[in-house]
């Protein structure tokens, strides 16, 4: 059987460009040459102190030098407890584990601000997923191949040589590892395990990636093989979900559920944790990757000598902290909140930054069952809620009221389909109009003249938002019950599938455009339970078609976006901006949110503390 090498991911020690998944057609992608062979290779650029002064609150000015220096610590606030530090668990937003360990590729830190260093290709404002912004960690190289008679597609990953597995003396399952050479055999196992151990994120999420083949197939070398229309998730799912893991660790405890057990290959360690307190990293003294810009160049990472999680759920004792200098950096500060901190001239000497706007929790309906099987219905509770009076009222006018399966964002905006486009149908414009009178009149004629009952599952933060939706929802007979549970419970109930009517749950971040996941397949993030032949048909076709023809891909996906919206599968929440404040003191840094796929907090590992400025600035 011949193959054809459809694309090819090169890795020079820190920079690579990579494939999958979305880019701005704005944005450069690299320069591109085609072999004879038919290999492509995407080659990529590197870009290249000085002094800088601040002045403090009390008016001294303390002259800083750029060049990084070692040691200190960041504080950063988490939100809650960490939910998982065995990588099979991941379900994205890893905390700790982004820190810990390591996928096969990840976003290029250089292709973003990157400190004022980056040749800024992004932002790194949101999750971003785009091809020529990804760079190779524990993978070398990555090649994607399909065979000649299209059946069967290939991923090969090359496994880079001369990373070991940390040792931590806080670890007894890390110095039973050694510290030995990450290998072929490791990334395997890791594979294998996420795609046959039945309580892995990607066995539940991904139930097509169950039969993929995964082999060694040389010394340094693994292969995954899957039909090919399977080859784009497979890509995403074993690249930028799976972070590959020691065998000897799982065969001796089990899993490694238990913090104690996490070893990896990542900038720092765990030290510590404390449930509902704090988490504790420290630097990883073996680490292999060094700083790729600026005058740290070359230099061995991390800079840090610690990293503190602190987990403080209340939000006004977060920005307590972050003013008192407690804290050193907050991101996703919702825009209510950010207003207290003086948006636009970031008062008290903070940095600031506007990132990707965000959503609460969209409503999901059992569109298998009633009412919610009827098209009528659905476009009725669309109309039934004044989306723009409750983004007026809450966010002053400064978000969207299209947001699902995707809001707008500059790197992604050739799939987005505006309510202002001339090409937008009538009838999808018509849902996002408050119209309670045609609410009631496509009520009547589904057969619900007085309306009906029905219950929303949901979480305590969502209960004013929704607690408006539901005022309005009673005004055409929807007489809503909201169902407040814990977020764990509630993130149960959507990946087993087993709410009876409406849900609210996470949509994902655009980065997920080409595998379609909220709108089709047997997966959790389905969870308005859609089986729509078009949307089933458009969406093989969009996932093939990415591989080779991203923005191709993305215009066939905007144009999928009229039928899609027009069915009203899911009730939007209206979208606001969020925020990212930091003491200027932190270095290295410009509010980045997420370095890749699925907001990826791998940040802390290029910043580093003007220990000299925070003293003065004290």
């Amino acid at each position: 059987m011949t193959k054809k090498i459809i694309w090819v991911v090169m890795s020079c020690l820190m920079l690579v460009s990579l494939i999958l998944t979305s880019c701005d057609s704005q944005e450069d992608e690299g320069s591109v040459a085609q072999q004879e062979s038919g290999e492509v290779v995407i080659t990529t650029t590197e870009t290249g102190g000085s002094e800088e002064t601040s002045t403090s609150e009390n008016g001294q000015t303390t002259t800083t030098s750029d060049e990084p220096q070692y040691g200190g610590a960041l504080i950063v606030a988490a939100v809650g407890d960490v939910t998982f530090f065995d990588p099979k668990d991941w379900v994205g937003g890893g905390i700790t584990l982004d820190l810990t360990n390591q996928r096969l590729w990840d976003g290029d830190w250089s292709k973003g601000p990157a400190g004022g260093y980056g040749t800024n290709e992004t932002d790194w404002a949101s999750s971003y997923d785009v091809r020529a912004h990804k760079m190779g960690y524990l993978a070398e190289s990555i090649t994607f191949v399909v065979d000649d008679d299209g059946i069967n597609g290939h991923i090969i990953y090359k496994i880079r040589p001369g990373i070991n597995w940390y040792v931590s003396p806080y670890s007894e399952a890390s110095q039973l590892v050694g510290g030995r050479e990450v290998t072929a055999d490791d990334v395997v196992y890791s594979l294998t395990r996420v795609t046959t151990d039945t309580t892995a994120n990607i066995y539940r999420s991904n139930p097509a990636l169950r039969d993929a083949i995964i082999e060694k197939t040389a010394p340094d070398e693994v292969t995954v093989t899957v039909p090919v229309e399977r080859l784009l998730e497979a890509g995403k799912r074993f690249g930028d979900s799976t972070f590959p893991v020691p065998q000897e660790v799982i065969d001796t405890f089990g899993d490694m559920k238990d913090w104690e057990n996490n070893v990896g290959t990542g900038p720092f360690m765990l030290k510590d944790y404390v449930t509902g307190s704090a988490a504790v990293l420290v630097r990883n003294p073996n680490y292999w990757m060094t700083d790729p810009v600026g005058p740290g160049e070359g230099n061995k990472l991390p800079y840090l000598d610690e990293v503190r999680w602190q987990i403080i759920p209340d939000a006004s004792t977060r920005l307590a902290g972050l003013r008192a200098g407690k804290i050193d950096t907050l991101t996703d500060i919702p825009y209510e909140d950010a207003k207290q901190l003086d948006i636009n001239t970031a008062g008290q000497g903070l940095m600031n930054r506007e990132l990707a706007k965000i959503t609460l929790k969209p409503i999901y309906m059992r569109t298998d069952k009633e009412p919610f099987n009827d098209v009528r219905v659905r476009r009725a509770m669309m109309m039934a809620t004044d989306f723009n009076t409750i983004e007026e009222g809450l966010y002053d006018n400064t978000g969207n009221i299209l947001t699902w399966p995707y809001d707008y964002t500059p790197a992604y905006k050739d799939l987005y389909l505006s309510l202002d486009d001339p090409d937008c149908p009538d009838s999808v414009k018509e849902l996002y109009v408050y119209n309670p009178e045609k609410a009631k009149e496509l009520l009547a004629e589904a057969g619900y003249p007085d309306g009906f009952k029905t219950d929303l599952i949901l979480i305590n933060t969502e209960v004013d938002y929704y607690s408006i939706v539901k005022d309005q929802w009673a005004k055409v007979g929807i007489d809503l019950n909201l169902q407040v549970v814990e977020i764990g419970q509630q993130t149960n109930i959507q990946v087993s599938k087993s709410h009876e009517q409406l849900i609210t749950a996470a949509t994902g971040p655009p980065s997920v455009w080409p595998m379609l996941i909220v709108l089709t397949g047997e997966g959790w993030q389905n969870s308005s339970i859609i089986d729509d032949p078009i949307i089933n048909e458009a969406a093989a076709e969009i996932g093939f078609k990415a591989i080779t023809d991203e923005k191709g891909a993305m215009q066939d996906t905007r144009e999928l976006m009229k039928h899609v919206l027009d069915q009203a599968y899911v009730i939007p929440a209206a979208s606001y901006p969020t925020y990212c404040y930091w003491w200027p003191w932190i270095k290295n840094y410009s509010g980045e949110r997420s370095i890749g796929y699925f907001w990826v907090q791998s940040w802390p590992q290029y910043i580093w503390v003007d220990q000299q400025l925070k003293d003065s600035m004290k």
